[in-house]
Formats: C-alpha cells, structure tokens, sequence
C-alpha cells in the first residue's frame, strides 16, 4: 500500500470516529436532557403541591385571626357599652343629687335671707337700747362724779395705777413661780450633764507657777554653774534671759522668769550642760543657740501629739505649733494646754450628751486659747486675738463663731457655742483649777457686798462661799415679798455687767418680819 492510500486511510478513519463520536455525545446529550425534564417536572408538580399546601395552611390561619379579631372586637364592643351605660348611670345619679343640692341651696337662702331681716330688726332695736343705755350710763356718771367728787379721768387714772400694781405683783408671783419650775428642771438636767461630762473626763490637778525647779546629781555642780567669780552664771542669765536662784536647797537650783518659753529654753539647755559636765561661756552659747533651734521643733511635736490625742488630725501646723507653746505657759496657775485638752473633752461630752456637733465643740476648745501663745503685740488681748489666729490659719467658720461667742466679741448663735462657754466655765470653776491672787479675791468679794448694799432697801449683804453666793436683808417695813423678786433680779443683772467671776453666783434676798411680845 502505498504512502498516500495509508493517509487517506487514516484520515477516513480519524473522521468516521469523530462523527460516531459525535453522535454518542448528541444522543447521551438528548437522554441527559430528557431525564432532566421529567425531574424538573416532578420538582415543580412537588412546589406546586407545596404552594397549594402552604396557601391554604395561610389562609385557614388568617381565617382564625380575622374570627379572633371579630370576637376581640365585639368584646371590646360590649366592654364599652357596659361603661357607656355605667357612666350615663352616674351621670344621671349626680344630676339628682345636684338638684337637691340647689333645692337645699334655695332653701337655706330663704332661711339666711329671713334670718338677716331678724337681725336688721334686732340691730335697730339694739342701736336703740345702746342710745338709752349710753344717756342713762352719762346721768349716772355725773351723779357718781358730783357725789365723789372724782372726774372720769382721775377715776381712769387711780383705777389705771391700782391696776398696775396689780399686774406687777402678779407678774412677780408668776415670774417668780415660773422661775422657779423652770430653775428646777434646767438645774436638774444641767446637773446631769455637767456631771456625766466631768464624770467621763478625770482631770490632772497639776499647775506651774512662774519659777522651775531643776534637778541636780550633786551639790558639787552647784559650783560649777557658778563658774569662777561667777562668770558661767552671769553667761547663763544673759543668754537665757532669766534669773538663776542658787540658795542652800539640796540637788536643786530654781529658774526664775515671767516668760515660760524661756523659762522652757533654759531648763533644756542647763539640763544638756548639767548631763554633759562642761559647763563654760562658750559652750553655754553653743548649747543655748542648739535648743533654741529644737525648741520649736519639740514644741510643734508636742502641739501635734496633744491634737492627736484628741482626734484632732487635719489642724493647721501653725495651730499644733501654737498649741505645743501654750503647754509652757499658765493662767492662774492652769496650764493652758492642758486647759484646752480639759475644755475641748468637757464640750465633746457635753455636745455629745446633747447629740450635737462634737467636732466643732472639741476644736473650738482645743483653740480658744492659742491667742496667748501668739505674739500679737501690746495693744491687742490674747483672748480676743484667738479668733483672729484661728481664722487666719483656716478653720471653718463654726469653729470661729464659738470663740467669738465665748469672749463676747458676738452673741452665741449656736448650741455648740453655748456648749463651749458651760466646758470653759466647769474648766476654771471646778476646785483645784485655777488659783487667783488674795487681793483680786477680796476686791471681788467687795465688789459683790457694795453692788447689793447699793440698792433702796438693802438693810445688809455679805458675800458667803468663797463668792459663789450673795445674800441680802433688806428692810421688810420698805420692800414687800413681790418686791423682793425685782430685787434680786437686778442685783444679778448688775453682777453680770460690772464683776468678772468664774462659774456662777447665786443670790438669796432675804425678807424676814419678827414679832415680839412679853407675856406680864
């Protein structure tokens, strides 16, 4: 065979088997197709059978809500009739009892109306009988008048002054009955808190006077203080400021200033020189100029730890500084730290018995006083300077008030306030407090005497407890029992404004009538 016969072979054979080829793939195209028809077609009879499921599951479920919504309705329906026929029922209800009302209206109009026809009539007749009474009542007068001889107005006046004096001795019986019930219960509950107070707090009875005693190891360094031809005494006096008193008292030599911090500066420095033995010019200015330095250190410590005692946290540190100095200074003997710490616990207690404010009481206490402890020149009282110092170093304003309250500088417009003036006074009245100088006692006592002899009618007055009472006799010929009341009032008020005194004083008018006859 030849080469092209063999191509042509090939070629025939290589078409015949696309053509079979592409017959198999038509006819198995055309079976795909078919098969696909019939299953779309079961698919869409199965939807539709679905759909026509479906539809009518819908609409038997609309027809259920439009049967409920029908029902819902006529029930809402029947509801607002019932209301409806239930509010006409009301309506109708209230229209008759309005009708009443107004019948009764009428009613009690034409009663009001005939009653105030009666009361025109009885007026009338009433401005008559008050004319003939009037005309009968001005004969009468002047028949009175010129029988007596009195005028209408002299008789108003000797009525008036009879009246008066009446009224003022009932209003002393009932000023005095009043006075007394009311003393009574304030005494008694004033006593029960004043005492529940002192009773919690149990103070020291410790004071300082204006010298301080320190204590020696031995008689030995008495000399050594000296110093040769008693230059190191000399040295001590001019750098510390005070007097050293060097008598025959064994182990001790004594301190001698007005001025308690130097007095405080001193005691430390001789101490330090005593302990380290050497004792000469130059060392005491070392040790003088060393203690000055800490001094203010220790006493800002001691100011601190006094505060902290009492729970008083967030001072200012001027204020603690200010309260450790008034630990070295003395009133009447009283220690005024301790003083403070005494009054700022006595006006806790008492405002806490009282459920009041117990921290503005207790830090109003605790400052009262640091106006001593500032330098505030000569021409201004530590006592009144206290509020100022206490304001310039930011406390609150309540705190402020009650010592302003307490000196006077304004009247006390709080409890706290008056809490703080009662601690003040059981502070410095209780026994052991404070100690005063004989002659100020016996001015005061004078004082107290000649006030009371001072008045009309004061027979005698003597000044008894140590003047804590007055008592008066007067003349019972010149001052009745009502009159005695007045008396005693005013001898007080007159105490109050020209004595000073600690505590209170009381004073008893006496009144007595004796009687005497002799049987013959």
């Amino acid at each position: 065979m030849s080469a092209p016969l063999a191509i042509l072979l090939a070629l025939a054979t290589a078409a015949g088997a696309l053509i079979l080829d592409h017959f198999v793939r038509a006819a198995l195209r055309r079976r795909r197709l078919a098969g696909g028809r019939e299953r779309a077609a079961v698919i869409l009879e199965k939807a539709e059978a679905d759909a026509r499921a479906r539809l009518e599951e819908a609409d038997l479920e609309a027809r259920l809500k439009v049967t409920e919504a029908i029902d819902k309705a006529e029930k809402d329906a029947e509801a607002r009739i019932q209301a409806l026929e239930e509010s006409s029922r009301e309506m109708e209800n209230r229209e008759r009892n309005l009708q009443r009302k107004a019948q009764l209206y009428e009613e009690r109009l034409a009663q009001v109306e005939t009653r105030e026809q009666a009361l025109a009539r009885g007026e009338a007749e009433t401005a008559e009988l008050l004319a003939e009474l009037e005309r009968k009542t001005g004969e009468q007068r002047a028949r009175i008048e010129q029988i007596s001889g009195y005028t209408a107005a002299m008789a108003r006046n000797e009525l008036m002054r009879e009246m008066e004096t009446d009224a003022r001795r009932e209003g002393a019986v009932r000023i005095q009955r009043v006075e007394e019930e009311t003393r009574e219960r304030a005494l008694e509950q004033a006593r029960w808190v004043i005492t529940q107070a002192m009773q919690r707090y149990r103070p020291s009875q410790v004071a300082e006077t204006t010298v301080t005693v320190v204590n020696l190891p031995s008689d030995d360094m008495k000399a050594r203080i000296i110093g040769r031809e008693g230059r190191n005494i000399r040295a001590i006096e001019m750098a510390m400021g005070v007097d050293l008193i060097i008598d025959d008292t064994p182990g001790a030599i004594t301190l001698s200033s007005f001025n308690p911090i130097r007095r405080a500066v001193a005691r430390i420095a001789l101490e330090k020189l005593v302990e380290d033995g050497r004792i000469h010019p130059a060392r005491i200015e070392e040790v003088i100029g060393k203690v000055r330095e800490d001094f203010d250190r220790i006493v800002s410590e001691e100011g601190e730890a006094a505060g902290l005692e009492l729970g008083l946290h967030d001072l200012n540190p001027r204020l603690f500084k200010l309260a450790g100095r008034l630990g070295y200074m003395t009133f009447h003997g009283q220690n005024l730290l301790q003083h403070s710490m005494e009054v700022a616990r006595i006006a806790a207690q008492i405002g806490g018995l009282l459920d009041l404010s117990t921290e503005t009481a207790k830090r109003a206490g605790f400052l009262h006083k640091v106006g001593f402890a500032e330098d505030l020149g000569p021409d201004r009282s530590p006592t009144l300077g206290s509020a100022d110092v206490v304001q310039r170093n930011g406390e609150p304003e309540p705190v402020i008030h009650c010592i302003q309250a307490l000196y006077g500088m304004v009247a006390p417009a709080t409890m706290e306030a008056a809490v703080l003036q009662i601690a003040e006074k059981v502070s410095v009245s209780r026994p052991g407090a404070q100690r005063e100088m004989l002659q100020d006692y016996l001015e005061r006592l004078g004082s107290l005497e000649s006030i009371a002899r001072s008045f009309d009618g004061v027979k005698d007055a003597w000044a008894m407890r140590a003047g804590r009472e007055v008592r008066v006799m007067v003349e019972p010929e010149r001052l009745g029992d009502k009159e005695v009341v007045w008396l005693s009032r005013d001898i007080a008020r007159r105490i109050e404004a020209e004595v000073t005194y600690p505590g209170q004083i009381r004073v008893s008018v006496l009144r007595e009538t004796r009687s005497i006859d002799f049987a013959m």
